[in-house]
């Protein structure tokens, strides 16, 4: 995906089947934004940090007539036992296995060295928020490599309005971003 100018090209439309056999696809919906959330496996305590996240912000974005589908590079099975048997608040937006990438390619998402050190500077922080809410590394099934990304799709036209690769989904920055998005629409 290339950018255009300031708007970045249409997004790339699926259809895929949450862990709990829903079907989710992108063009369900005409009107409103699509927030896509792309994070590594299962077992990352920083991946499980950034659903805890989103899963505070579900509401705030939902009155934004925002969504959030979120893929994780992992079968439904471990994103059943390390995600939903775990967390509190748990999330109420699908999640996508994708153990083969399928999706993350059709995003582009994929590991880079130079954006995963960026990553590691905030290290000490998420330690903490990782130790104090018990997100302990689990069975590693998927890329550690892998560097997070979101897309902020416009409903209505199917273009994406914002993306960033490289980021936390527990950062405050990260949110403000999202949350200028929705405000200044375009």
């Amino acid at each position: 995906m290339s950018e255009v100018g300031n708007r970045l090209v249409k997004a790339p439309v699926f259809q895929a089947v949450d862990v709990f056999g829903n079907k989710v696809t992108l063009t369900e919906q005409k009107t409103g934004y699509t927030l896509l959330a792309f994070l590594r496996y299962s077992g990352c305590p920083w991946c499980n940090l950034a659903i805890y996240r989103l899963s505070l912000e579900y509401k705030q974005l939902k009155s934004q007539n925002c969504r959030i589908i979120a893929f994780v590079q992992s079968d439904k099975t471990g994103i059943k036992l390390n995600i939903y048997d775990r967390h509190n608040p748990r999330p109420q937006f699908p999640i996508i296995p994708d153990h083969a990438k399928r999706y993350y390619d059709l995003y582009e998402v994929d590991s880079s060295y130079k954006d995963k050190i960026k990553l590691f500077t905030k290290l000490p922080s998420w330690l903490h928020s990782v130790q104090k809410l018990g997100f302990k590394q689990s069975k590693m099934d998927g890329s550690m490599l892998l560097v997070p990304a979101w897309f902020l799709i416009n409903n209505k036209n199917g273009r994406i309005v914002r993306s960033q690769r490289g980021i936390s989904f527990y950062d405050h920055e990260t949110f403000i971003d999202i949350y200028n998005s929705l405000i200044f629409k375009d």
